[in-house]
């Protein structure tokens, strides 16, 4: 008996459908695919139980006869792929001809197809990938395809499926890149028995703007740029609509959705001087450009692709964005102020005349690709060296003077009065088990809070400490009492995306807890009447929208929903990272610090204090 033996057609698709079906979402990703590649005008979802109890695709594309419709459910069977040459010039968005026999074999199957233009068709009935039954049928649409009972006979595979509301998201996060990228085409989009969406053919503005509802057309701002074989276009969103996460930024590469953080770094540096760190751009990007310069058959899930000329594509489209943000006139200039201080910057005022200097000397070239790039790159490694000469010791004297005089005393204020300061006026503060003489704190990189102490020195990273103070702020307003509320002159109406509407539904009594005030108005419209405490004026809607986007990143960690919600709160309250502090101010963190339960962990795990002892320290100076 031979040790080798070729597998049977049906173990060899249950192996298969572990690379093409890995949840529902990957179900229906395929079968849409085969809609759009069949030339159909409206393609219906239909799931229920977040597609484990069922998912039907019905579209009216061209249709199959009997034969195709039983041809389709073999391994290896495609009308896309006839020869190495179509492999190397794909322009179908299925082609592996896997992905039919696959499902087949780990669900029950009912396929039902006619041609355009015909009144019947025919069904197929398979049953763990067996063949049960094929019959004529009438038919009003051209292809109907159920999947029902996924994974029904493999359990173990069933089992590390999530619960229905997450997998509902992921097909979800799916519909709406794939509504986006084809807007010729009408969508019906229906969870559970409920219609989600109902898109009728429509322009890519309008499309937007029906799928992200909480974007309106005024703060699109078009895209369109050719060059070198390569179109570039659609649609990238002024800075007010920049979120915390990077779920609104799609790209299509020959129409086909894609996954590329080169491209998103690209766009994202092209904002850089737009938008506040840790947010990130809106982007809806398409690349056209010949099928023979990029692979798509690197990944079987067809997400990943491959640039024959990775570099020349990240340029372009680096160009095409800054480009078209200068000539809307709302890119920030890289010429600085030499007269006020720079928000957000490390770079003093009383440099910007070095800078200036600087971007002066820089060379011009006429190709306005190549000095865009050189621009760039020259200007920040002139920077860099500048500030390093800046500080230096023979320099110090001259810029200490301008630094002091430019200090905004109106800012201070403010962190003041949003600070605590609890230790004003005290000379001696507890640390632990430790007490520090006030004079021995300052701050370093506008980042950390360095401590001496009579045991060695301590460092805390000053975003993190204050994160862990505003968590147990908020875990304490869940047990007990709710924190104050800023009442609005003027409420503020939101209009939500669907997913963001979800999660406010989930979470409204926790934000009111915090110190939201909110209500709904229909629809996915909701009116906030009050704010946590210190929240600007202008900034509500911005507030609860970075809110929303911490906890739905928390949420994928698997925290609940009181940390979740905690969590995201403090986040987007604390200090940040590049933020100067008086005296006053750190003393005040710290002291607060110290009244936490757990001071030494931030909510998401990360150290707040390091501790070096003097017997550490000696030891590393070879003093032992």
């Amino acid at each position: 008996m031979n040790k080798i033996e070729v597998m049977p057609d049906n173990l060899i698709n249950k192996i298969a459908a572990g690379e093409v079906v890995d949840r529902p979402f990957s179900i229906v990703k395929e079968l849409v695919e085969n809609s759009i590649d069949a030339g159909s005008d409206n393609i219906m979802i239909i799931i229920k139980d977040g597609g484990k109890s069922l998912i039907e695709i019905i579209d009216d594309g061209i249709g199959m006869d009997e034969d195709d419709l039983i041809l389709s459910f073999e391994r290896h069977a495609t009308s896309k792929v006839r020869s190495f040459n179509d492999l190397e010039h794909i322009g179908t968005m299925g082609f592996r001809g896997e992905a039919l026999p696959s499902i087949a074999s780990v669900s029950i199957v009912e396929a039902s197809s006619k041609l355009k233009g015909s009144e019947d068709g025919h069904i197929i009935k398979i049953n763990g990938g067996v063949i049960s039954d094929v019959k004529p049928v009438p038919m009003q649409k051209s292809t109907s395809i159920r999947i029902k009972s996924l994974f029904y006979n493999l359990p173990a595979r069933r089992k590390f499926l999530k619960e229905p509301a997450k997998e509902y998201r992921f097909i979800y996060s799916y519909f709406k890149k794939v509504a986006v990228s084809r807007p010729d085409i009408g969508f019906t989009f229906i969870n559970d028995d409920r219609t989600v969406f109902q898109l009728k053919k429509e322009s890519l503005s309008e499309r937007i703007c029906n799928i992200f509802r909480e974007v309106e057309d005024e703060s699109l701002i078009e895209i369109n740029s050719s060059l070198m074989g390569y179109n570039i276009k659609g649609y990238i969103g002024k800075k007010e609509i920049s979120r915390k996460s990077k779920d609104n930024q799609y790209l299509f590469v020959n129409n086909r959705i894609v996954e590329n953080k080169m491209i998103s770094y690209a766009v994202y540096q092209s904002y850089k001087n737009l938008i506040e760190p840790g947010y990130y751009p809106f982007f809806i990007l398409f690349i056209d450009m010949p099928p023979e310069k990029v692979d798509v058959n690197v990944h079987p899930s067809k997400m990943e692709i491959k640039f024959h000329e990775e570099g020349t594509v990240r340029s372009l489209v680096k160009d095409a964005v800054f480009n078209t943000l200068s000539g809307q006139g709302s890119l920030v200039s890289y010429r600085f102020d030499e007269n006020k201080n720079l928000e957000n910057s490390s770079i003093h005022s009383g440099n910007a005349k070095f800078i200036n200097k600087a971007f002066d000397n820089l060379p011009k070239t006429e190709d306005p690709i190549v000095e865009r790039v050189v621009q760039d790159s020259l200007f920040e490694d002139k920077i860099d060296n500048l500030l390093y000469k800046i500080n230096s010791p023979e320099n110090s004297m001259e810029t200490a003077e301008v630094n002091e005089a430019g200090r905004d005393a109106n800012k201070i204020s403010e962190r003041e009065k949003f600070m605590r300061p609890s230790t004003k006026g005290v000379d001696i503060l507890k640390f632990g088990k430790d007490s520090v003489v006030t004079e021995n704190v300052w701050q370093f990189q506008n980042k950390y809070i360095f401590i001496e102490l009579d045991s060695g020195m301590a460092i805390i990273d000053q975003h993190v400490a204050q994160e862990r103070i505003f968590f147990e702020q908020a875990m304490n307003c869940f047990k007990n009492v709710k924190l104050d509320s800023q009442v609005l002159l003027f409420p503020v109406k939101v209009e939500l995306s669907l997913e963001d509407k979800e999660v406010v539904d989930a979470i409204r009594d926790h934000l009111i807890q915090i110190g939201f005030m909110i209500s709904e108005f229909g629809g996915n419209t909701f009116i906030i009447e009050g704010t946590p405490l210190k929240v600007k004026v202008g900034e509500e809607k911005q507030e609860l929208l970075d809110i929303l986007d911490y906890y739905k990143n928390y949420r994928e960690k698997k925290m609940g929903v009181n940390e979740a919600v905690a969590a995201s709160y403090a986040c987007k309250k604390a200090i940040k990272a590049g933020q100067s502090l008086t005296k006053d101010e750190m003393l005040s963190l710290i002291n607060d610090l110290f009244l936490c339960e757990f001071p030494h962990v931030c909510p998401h795990g990360r150290p707040v204090i390091i501790n070096m002892s003097v017997k550490e320290l000696d030891k590393r100076f070879g003093r032992t």
